[in-house]
């Protein structure tokens, strides 16, 4: 067993396990960086639409209106450029996997539907970044938003919105519902949306939003021509609140309500929810499954005017950790896995390989990295008299520079996996990233040096004054001889994480400091990071593109980063962290492709040569795919702007003969589904 990783390594030097960015791939099922908007999406009426055999069926019962009725006047289309293997057809199950409980169907107010895909799935939003990684020249993507314009002084930006279209009860949609989510979600301060009033504020200004009619509005901003605000248009940030079934319990529409009950709405198992999204939760069974059909009123089509998605059903098996959905795959229960757990690759590799594989595996760059954080925030979520002198400590550079030469990065990429899918990393972006530069990062400031971390430790007053083998805090400070704890969580679902944490807790015990990893379940992980309860958290970092995803590399706004979020009282940036304060502000005006990767790069510098982060390991990004699904593409990155497979379902297919068939065809909402719910009555 101990032999299977470096046959492998041996492979992979050997091009006989392809990387998706390798040219061995076959150029016309390749997509990265080959089309123009046109060839991805547009808007119009058809000749004619064909819907699936299920609803033609609810049409004949008098149970759903005709197709041509439940579409926009205009529907998106979906463009043959982004299908390698063309129109499918109708029918169906995608077989999928989630580790994390959905905590609430609310998704505007910061709360999962579970991740891993489900919370795509129910979700639509004014933009899409996810097609981006396939244009010649990326840029946002229309998505309920079929057009803008921005005025000529770039104060304002007209979106119109596309018309017609109805959420899954039959409820139109219009601009009511995005200046619903806009005002009473993201811009309410009462409410923890996953981007707050401060991501919408320019020159120190809150941008407003304004109906124009039903599908027009207009964004008004106190400054030129903010393009990053379409970064905060697209999936999570502004997806869509039905202000039909909410306003039943906000404050601001029922004095009756509180925002207690507003956060407390739209619970796990009260189905079926109301959605834009290609597919409609019915049954969920917590611990063991959920449950989605497609969305009759769904508002996209093909070319060909099949309305999407193709696939009947979803079925979710929900799990404890991330590496069910490998094993879900490998025993032909599943359809596919973001291979994130370099722990596994051994295994997906060899199944892989069998000559009787029912799915296809690749790997990209050096995406994925795993980073310890530590708490910047001097006030918020320091609860004790030690919670306060540790965040003192975390914002000193010696402090940070003696827990990095602690860290042993070159045993922990072994540990996870030996070989060329796996490498020390310092922190930053990705390597893998359009914006990283390896001149850039000083690795030798950082390297494993557990003496040179003594070393530090003890010129700030440390020392074992009780001879248990770890150091006591020195005197002047609130906690003068009681042992140096540092407690650092995790989450279930990212095993890799764990198994860093774990190494992690040995590593810093060598040096002296008492490390203690907490296992948490993803919603009490996530409670935690929001109220800043914690000193140290291990996670994974997917995003590459930290000129789209700016808060997870700083201080993008209040809210961000995860690890020095601004408390009622503000929050006290450290000299280096104004200064990519300030880059990230100029990244929100800011055009020239050139200028901004400067700017990103200076941003990377700074990150690195203060230890903004602790980089542990990177690994690549790896895609495995059921053969019997068609449209995926053979470069899919993982993640790339957005989600790669997260974005697929509603345009994947599987060929007639190979479709898994469906089970809850009898669970497909009608308007009777709908009458007896709280919010309707």
């Amino acid at each position: 067993m101990q032999r299977k990783p470096l046959l492998i390594a041996a492979l992979l030097l050997s091009g006989l396990l392809v990387l998706s960015s390798g040219l061995a791939q076959e150029a016309s099922r390749n997509l990265r960086g080959s089309l123009q908007l046109d060839d991805i999406v547009g808007y119009g009426a058809l000749p004619s639409y064909t819907e699936a055999p299920e609803l033609a069926a609810l049409v004949e019962q008098g149970l759903l209106p005709p197709v041509e009725e439940r579409l926009p006047v205009e529907p998106r289309i979906v463009k043959r450029g982004q299908m390698v293997d063309g129109t499918g057809v109708h029918g169906g199950v995608w077989r999928d996997t989630f580790a994390v409980p959905t905590e609430s169907w609310n998704w505007g107010a910061g709360q999962t539907q579970g991740w891993f895909g489900v919370n795509e799935m129910v979700q639509a939003w004014l933009v899409d970044l996810f097609p981006m990684w396939m244009m010649e020249e990326p840029e946002p993507v229309p998505h309920l938003a079929k057009s803008w314009e921005w005025s000529d002084d770039g104060m304002h930006l007209t979106m119109h919105l596309i018309e017609g279209a109805r959420w899954s009860d039959g409820h139109p949609f219009t601009a009511d519902d995005v200046l619903f989510t806009f005002e009473h979600y993201i811009m309410d301060p009462s409410v923890p949306s996953w981007a707050g009033p401060s991501a919408w504020t320019f020159d120190g200004e809150p941008a407003t939003l304004v109906k124009l009619d039903d599908y027009t509005i207009r964004f008004e901003f106190p400054a030129a021509f903010p393009v990053a605000a379409f970064n905060r248009m697209g999936y999570l940030q502004f997806s869509i609140m039905p202000k039909h079934v909410f306003s039943a319990y906000h404050p601001a529409f029922n004095p009756q309500s509180s925002y207690t009950d507003l956060l407390t709405s739209a619970a796990p198992q009260d189905l079926p929810i109301v959605t834009m999204g290609a597919f409609i939760p019915v049954v969920y069974r917590p611990g063991e499954q959920l449950i989605l059909v497609r969305n009759p009123y769904y508002w996209q089509v093909d070319e060909d005017g099949n309305q999407l998605p193709y696939h009947s059903e979803v079925w979710y098996a929900e799990a404890t950790s991330g590496e069910q959905r490998t094993f879900n795959l490998i025993g032909d229960t599943g359809d596919r896995d973001n291979v994130e757990n370099p722990q596994i690759f051994s295994m997906m590799f060899e199944a892989s390989q069998a000559p009787d594989s029912h799915f296809s595996l690749s790997f990209e760059g050096f995406r994925i990295g795993y980073r310890m954080i530590v708490n910047f925030a001097e006030e918020f979520g320091a609860n004790t008299a030690r919670e306060r002198a540790l965040r003192t400590m975390f914002r000193t550079l010696e402090f940070r520079q003696a827990l990095s030469h602690a860290i042993d990065r070159d045993g922990l990429a072994t540990a996870a996996f030996p070989g060329p899918l796996t490498q020390a990393w310092y922190g930053g972006y990705p390597s893998g990233s359009p914006m990283y530069n390896a001149d850039l990062v000083d690795t030798e400031a950082q390297r494993y040096d557990p003496e040179l971390a003594r070393e530090l430790l003890a010129g700030l007053g440390f020392a074992d004054t009780d001879g248990d083998g770890i150091l006591n805090w020195p005197a002047g400070t609130e906690v003068a001889g009681t042992n140096l704890i540092i407690e650092v969580i995790t989450t279930e679902d990212q095993q890799a994480a764990v198994e860093a944490g774990q190494a992690l807790v040995t590593l810093m015990r060598d040096v002296g400091i008492d490390m203690r990893l907490r296992v948490l379940t993803g919603p009490t992980f996530n409670s935690l990071i929001n109220a800043g309860d914690f000193d140290a958290v291990i996670a994974r970092v997917d995003q590459p593109t930290p000129d789209i995803q700016m808060g997870v590399y700083g201080p993008a706004s209040l809210e961000e980063p995860a690890w020095h979020r601004a408390g009622p009282g503000g929050r006290n940036l450290l000299p280096f962290e104004q200064r990519i304060e300030e880059i990230l502000t100029a990244m929100r005006f800011e055009t020239d492709a050139e200028r901004r990767t400067e700017l990103m790069q200076e941003a990377l510098q700074l990150h690195t040569d203060n230890i903004y982060t602790l980089g542990l390991y990177e690994a690549r990004g790896g895609l495995a795919v059921h053969n019997r699904l068609r449209n995926v593409p053979d470069d899919l990155p993982t993640y790339m702007y957005e989600w790669g497979m997260e974005h697929m379902p509603w345009i994947a297919f599987t060929a007639t003969e190979e479709q898994v068939a469906p089970r809850f065809l009898d669970r497909i909402p009608t308007d009777e589904a709908y009458q007896n719910r709280a919010w309707n009555r």
